[in-house]
């Protein structure tokens, strides 16, 4: 696998939710899924699009997210945010979920991504400390870009 830095500008219409938050750890993973397919056979793998956030400082979304355009927020926005909700450390970024929206934002460290084969209820491979879990799931293209 290959770690590729990008600036996130990620444009997807399959519905996101909110499927992991870990307070300890301080991440969350928000998982695109696909249409179903009632043809598909239970337990088959189906193509997921996984956003990691490490380091989360404030998530504020609905668990169900719907389609997504992830980027980073401006500048102007970053301190407009700022004035609302109270001091954003200068390590941390704000990543906007939707379009024309900045309520459906999180503030983190980083963030990764990567689409994935997976059975449905699967772990993300980007928050599993299992490097056994990681490499039987490998990024689809073996490429998970981040940002930071």
């Amino acid at each position: 696998m290959s770690l590729l830095r990008a600036e996130p500008d990620i444009v997807d219409d399959r519905e996101f939710s909110l499927v992991d938050y870990r307070h300890g750890h301080a991440h969350a993973v928000v998982r695109g899924f696909p249409e179903p397919d009632d043809d598909a056979p239970g337990g088959a793998p189906v193509r997921v699009l996984d956003l990691l956030f490490a380091g989360v400082e404030r998530i504020s979304c609905g668990k169900d997210v719907g389609p997504v355009r992830v980027r980073r927020a401006a500048d102007g926005e970053r301190q407009a945010l700022a004035a609302r909700i109270g001091r954003i450390r200068a390590d941390d970024s704000v990543f906007f979920l939707k379009a024309g929206s900045t309520e459906d934002y999180i503030i983190a460290s980083r963030l990764y991504w990567a689409e994935f084969d997976l059975p449905h209820g699967s772990m993300s491979p980007l928050a599993s400390e299992d490097s056994d879990y990681r490499r039987d799931h490998p990024a689809v293209d073996d490429t998970v870009r981040f940002s930071d």
